[in-house]
């Protein structure tokens, strides 16, 4: 799966359509570990950041997919789920006004590092789930945006469990 990811990025870097750009954001996280064993969990506040890649399809639609280092997890009475991810958005955009758009698509992540008090439930390496929300160009270039991601994979071998994630991002397209 790993390397379908990368032949799809790669594929997608290499296209050459007109209305391409590239950017830069980063935010907060809110996230939550949801399931049938989350009964203890709060939420946990995290950021991420990364590049994007804006490609124009028609005039009211586009492509971006992102490269982005994301922090997750949740909380619990006395200690912290630290989730590291690197993941990958690839969201169509559809224009409702020239400053605004909605925005969904699948998001793939691949675990780079967990906590230590986390590590007893096994975590999977890889998660997918469907992500959407909304983007506002306060500026050409400058936006605000925030999304929902919604993970479809259990996180842990041993538990119930799955991402939710709110995201606020302040980005930058050249």
């Amino acid at each position: 799966m790993k390397k379908i990811v990368l032949i799809v990025l790669f594929a997608l870097m290499g296209v050459t359509m007109q209305g391409q750009a590239f950017g830069v954001k980063g935010g907060f996280n809110f996230s939550n570990l949801t399931g049938e064993d989350s009964d203890n969990y709060n939420v946990y506040t995290s950021f991420h950041v990364g590049i994007l890649y804006n490609i124009k399809i028609v005039d009211i639609l586009d492509f971006q997919p992102e490269l982005l280092y994301s922090v997750q997890g949740a909380k619990r009475k006395n200690d912290e789920i630290k989730l590291n991810y690197f993941t990958v958005p690839a969201v169509l955009k559809l224009k409702l006004t020239k400053g605004f758009n909605i925005q969904a698509g699948p998001q793939f992540a691949m675990l780079l590092s967990e906590s230590d008090n986390f590590e007893p439930f096994k975590s999977k390496t890889f998660d997918f789930g469907l992500t959407g929300g909304v983007e506002f160009f306060v500026t050409d270039g400058l936006f605000v945006q925030a999304r929902y991601y919604y993970g479809t994979q259990e996180v842990s071998g041993t538990t119930n469990l799955n991402n939710r994630v709110v995201q606020a991002s302040l980005g930058y397209i050249f």
